[in-house]
């Protein structure tokens, strides 16, 4: 089952990525538009896969074939915005990962929940593949809480 409420066991470890909002992100009520989430859990996903875990995007990179949101409160003009990603499991060739769009000030204040199911391509076959071991070692230490990385920017 796609759990959109990790638990503590679930992901023990997680990695915040703070998101620059553009005002093409907000609505006409001021609130971010729910098209942007997407956005949002995309930057993160990217950074800290790039930047935090040192995958080589030129490599290998994550398709997404599955996305859950759960929109729980609106976010305002003016919030800081930060996403929260951890690792709930890691199978041969796909990574599910459990997301949090919080405010970056308070992260107790959750605007929404998400899931996002995320395969390893080849980017030389353009096909499906193993994780390496080193991307594997990564993701098992994120999920076991024995991650030791820096938060991405």
């Amino acid at each position: 089952e796609f759990n959109l409420n990790p638990t503590e066991d679930e992901m023990t470890s997680i990695i915040t990525t703070r998101i620059q909002t553009r005002m093409s992100d907000f609505d006409v009520l001021g609130h971010i538009n729910n098209v942007s989430y997407v956005n949002f859990l995309e930057v993160a996903r990217v950074t800290a896969f790039s930047q935090v875990m040192n995958v080589d995007l030129s490599r290998y990179t994550g398709l997404t074939v599955k996305t859950e949101i759960e929109y729980l409160r609106p976010a305002n003009f003016g919030t800081e915005i930060a996403v929260t990603m951890g690792v709930s499991s890691v199978g041969e060739k796909s990574v599910d990962l459990a997301l949090e769009v919080v405010d970056a000030g308070d992260q107790s204040k959750v605007f929404a929940r998400a899931r996002i199911v995320q395969v390893t391509v080849d980017l030389k076959t353009g096909k499906s593949c193993q994780h390496t071991a080193e991307m594997r070692e990564q993701m098992e230490a994120l999920m076991n809480g024995e991650a030791d990385f820096a938060d991405a920017a």
